[in-house]
């Protein structure tokens, strides 16, 4: 018999770590995606020209499964449902079509980290949560001189002036969408529920014509 692939992940996920709707968002998602690529004339909307709306081919199940067991954790359901189905990274520096300057591939995960990566990082608890407020970010969630502030996040997107848009993995905030802060008040956690969420709401920043998006 031949090597048999993994199955897709909402057929083998727990129905506590899955949301019900994810199929129809995904392909909401798609569908406004396809919209946004076929706009005439110049993209308006900031670090498009990078990727113009453009994302590369989706991953398969595998090489998902595979990430997953090297860094010893499990991707949140709707952003791995988007790699997995509508597309995963592309031809623009930075990645594929998303916000700012595009989203990056799960292989550049670690664009965040102000120390060395390993496989472990991933799994460790992102310190960070919404509404937690910081004397000093960085000497609170580092207090250890090995110790990684941006620990249990992917990096997702690159907005210029050393300031990314990340993925919380492991920690209190898992699922959520966080930016990076080099002041004292600590990372800012976007408005959005969750990955899809936040990428949508850039899709209809988008479509709207919109130059900037936040």
């Amino acid at each position: 018999m031949g090597e048999q692939t993994a199955k897709p992940w909402w057929l083998t996920t727990g129905m506590a770590d899955r949301r019900d709707d994810l199929p129809a968002r995904l392909e909401q998602v798609a569908s406004k995606l396809a919209s946004a690529a076929s706009l005439p004339g110049e993209p308006v909307m900031f670090g498009a020209d990078s990727h113009r709306f453009r994302i590369g081919p989706a991953l398969s199940e595998d090489a998902v499964v595979v990430f997953e067991k090297r860094h010893g954790v499990t991707l949140p359901p709707d952003y791995r449902g988007f790699i997995t189905t509508v597309g995963h990274g592309g031809p623009g520096r930075f990645g594929g079509a998303g916000p700012f300057y595009g989203l990056f591939s799960i292989e550049d995960w670690e664009w965040a980290l102000l120390g060395d990566p390993d496989v472990t990082m991933l799994a460790r608890p992102f310190p960070a949560e919404p509404g937690r407020v910081y004397d000093d970010w960085l000497a609170e969630a580092s207090p250890g001189e090995d110790d990684e502030p941006y620990r249990g996040t992917l990096a997702l997107s690159h907005q210029g002036c050393d300031d990314l848009s990340l993925l919380v993995l492991s920690g209190p905030a898992r699922g959520r969408v966080v930016e990076t802060c080099p002041g004292k008040q600590g990372p800012r956690f976007t408005q959005d529920s969750d990955f899809l969420s936040w990428y949508e709401r850039w899709l209809d920043a988008v479509l709207a014509g919109e130059r900037h998006f936040r």
